[in-house]
């Protein structure tokens, strides 16, 4: 698959209209909570692997990391690299710059194609930018330089893999008397939720993999 295939895949998939929330009682709710609860930029980097070393975009692998445990907040989740933006930087600097600091990948090996929405994180109170990308070409995990404060390890998890109905679960959760979907992925030993399971269940949707 080359990198235009891939590219037409995400860009299509960024103009459709798929909310992270229910219209109606629940996206409401979320705004009005939103509205009284200040929320601060942060942006996260969902990169993809390189397109031309696979034949089929199902086979395209999402990078994850773990967090160390002794992280602050979702200490021993998996998450997207990322963090808050600081004062006067861009979605994709900020995405970028986080990458860089905790798994030692340089920007100049990833093509940005574009974003999702802002991500509303009802707990810790950020706007959370995922911005799209994929490797320019081939790497090799091992030569990731981690920031052990704050990375456990990394990792890659085939899109094949995560929509195979044994490894998704869909449950749901309330939070200050919001309802909202709760998703899990399940690859390997690695059990993929919270925010990071919402923006991947978001981001295969638009791809066409998940209902």
């Amino acid at each position: 698959m080359d990198r235009s295939t891939l590219e037409k895949a995400i860009k299509n998939g960024l103009d459709q209209e798929v909310p992270y929330f229910e219209k109606g009682k629940a996206q409401d709710s979320v705004d009005s909570y939103i509205e009284n609860n200040p929320h601060r930029p942060a942006s996260v980097l969902i990169c993809l692997s390189c397109p031309e070393v696979v034949e089929k975009i199902e086979n395209i692998e999402i990078l994850y990391t773990l967090r160390t445990d002794e992280m602050p907040s979702h200490k021993g989740q998996i998450s997207f690299p990322g963090g808050k933006q600081s004062e006067g930087e861009s979605a994709f600097d900020c995405a970028l710059r986080e990458t860089y600091e905790e798994v030692g990948i340089e920007r100049n090996n990833f093509t940005i194609v574009g974003s999702l929405p802002l991500y509303p994180s009802l707990i810790s109170r950020f706007f959370i930018t995922p911005v799209i990308a994929y490797f320019r070409s081939p790497f090799d995990l091992n030569n990731v330089k981690i920031d052990p404060r704050e990375v456990h390890k990394v990792f890659r998890a085939p899109i094949s893999e995560l929509v195979n109905e044994d490894r998704f679960l869909k449950t749901e959760r309330t939070f200050q008397g919001i309802s909202y979907p709760l998703y899990e992925f399940f690859y390997e030993d690695n059990r993929i939720w919270g925010i990071t399971a919402h923006l991947t269940f978001n981001l295969l949707k638009r791809l066409g993999f998940l209902r």
